[in-house]
């Protein structure tokens, strides 16, 4: 089977339970091949370090740690596929946190048509859930140390729309998907205005670092809402 779209995402669930809503909304008419790491973005560091040269495609299928991928990527090469998206969490609780690293990887994964296109969720996955509310959004972050808890904090948000990625229609992503990019451009750029283009991956990383240092806070910011912006930009509110 081949694909012009290839996701990788960090897990085996919660992600994919997302992103089929995000399919069904959005991407009807492509066609998307799935699956998953099974590590976090750290140990995907330690392969790519090993051979910079590394086909994320091989790598994937020749992962032990999730051996259906082997199948499902059967007879795919790199040419075959003219997209690939990876979605990691930024873990900055874990113990082999390194914003060095983050930012070679964010580097590396910087163009889908080549090496592929990283999008991190702040701090995690469960970001797509934690929303209060959507006046304070903009400001809603997390502490590093409440990171350590924060499945369980992500899921205590005042507004249900995302806690049940069943439920979630295209009306409800595109709302969160507004607040988010204008989120993601009040930390780079200190700027309220809606921008035509989501600025770029690395830009954010280096904001939410920034903020780290200083205040000992990540800003909540999901993946997802921002790869569907990438995909569509302005014309998706048009």
């Amino acid at each position: 089977m081949k694909s012009n779209i290839l996701c990788i995402f960090e897990g085996e669930v919660r992600e994919h339970k997302y992103f089929k809503s995000v399919e069904s909304n959005f991407f009807n008419n492509k066609n998307i091949l799935k699956c998953s790491y099974g590590n976090d973005i750290f140990e995907l560091y330690k392969d790519i370090e090993k051979d910079s040269d590394l086909d994320i495609v091989e790598l994937i299928r020749e992962s032990d740690t999730i051996p259906k991928n082997k199948e499902l990527l059967s007879g795919l090469e790199r040419d075959d596929i003219n997209q690939v998206y990876l979605f990691f969490d930024m873990e900055c609780h874990d113990n082999d946190y390194s914003s060095i690293k983050l930012l070679k990887m964010i580097d590396f994964f910087c163009e889908e048509t080549d090496n592929g296109k990283l999008f991190i969720s702040y701090p995690m996955i469960e970001s797509i859930r934690d929303i209060l509310e959507y006046n304070n959004f903009i400001r809603h972050t997390v502490t590093i140390d409440d990171c350590k808890n924060y499945k369980h904090i992500s899921s205590q948000g005042r507004l249900k729309d995302f806690q049940d990625p069943r439920k979630i229609d295209a009306d409800k992503w595109k709302k969160l998907i507004w607040h988010t990019v204008l989120k993601v451009n009040t930390i780079v750029y200190n700027s309220t205005e809606f921008p035509k283009r989501c600025p770029e991956q690395a830009l954010l990383l280096k904001g939410q670092i920034k903020h780290m240092e200083q205040y000992n806070a990540v800003y909540i910011v999901s993946s997802f809402p921002i790869f569907i912006y990438h995909q569509f930009g302005i014309k998706l509110f048009e």
